[in-house]
């Protein structure tokens, strides 16, 4: 009976999965066929000495309270989810930016890319700063509660108000390994290859 019972929900799962085929839509990398709830902007940007996208959405309410805030998606995500929150809040008068962080949704997808918080936070204060945004509240989800939280810390003038969605790791390590950007451990390499290349060539000669 039990192998019965089996045998039949594998069937319906794979009648199911048959079912649904026909609903299903081919994306590709930067989801350029997929719609977002509201109307998607480009910013250009210079980071990890690459020329990269940032997509993001800049919903503005009928009646501006005044208040702006950030809304930052969580790692298995993009900012379309944030649908519903988009809508009440600017139903209560919000403006409301939602980005898709370098490598998510339909921002771009280097193949070569450091994924600090730091870096994403940077690219978030970009954005703003581009929008002309000098305060705001910034709500975070998941991944994006670490990354909210370390943009608070980085430019706690800039953040009106942290919220934190079902947050994870909010330990800071950079309290223990400080925070180096990519382009730093770049030109130190760069400075010790003259001393490993010399070294390596005592060695060699130490050999022969």
């Amino acid at each position: 009976m039990k192998n019965i019972s089996t045998l039949l929900a594998v069937l319906f799962t794979v009648c199911n999965a048959v079912a649904q085929d026909g609903n299903l839509q081919w994306l590709d990398l930067e989801l350029a066929n997929y719609e977002y709830p509201y109307k998607v902007s480009t910013l250009t940007l210079k980071s990890q000495n690459q020329d990269l996208k940032m997509v993001y959405m800049d919903v503005k309410p009928e009646h501006y309270n005044g208040k702006n805030i950030v809304l930052l998606h969580g790692k298995n995500f993009n900012g379309a989810y944030w649908k519903t929150t988009i809508k009440a809040l600017t139903k209560e008068g919000f403006r409301v930016i939602v980005p898709d962080q370098i490598g998510f949704g339909k921002s771009s997808k280097p193949d070569h890319f450091q994924y600090t918080f730091q870096q994403l936070a940077q690219n978030t204060k970009m954005l703003l700063d581009t929008l002309n945004i000098t305060k705001t509240a910034v709500l975070g989800h998941s991944m994006g509660g670490m990354l909210a939280t370390r943009f608070a810390l980085m430019y706690p003038s800039t953040t009106e108000k942290l919220i934190l969605e079902n947050p994870i790791g909010l330990e800071d390590w950079k309290l223990k390994v400080p925070y180096k950007p990519v382009e730093w451990w770049y030109e130190n390499e760069l400075k010790s290859r003259p001393i490993l290349l010399s070294a390596n060539i005592k060695v060699i000669k130490t050999i022969k």
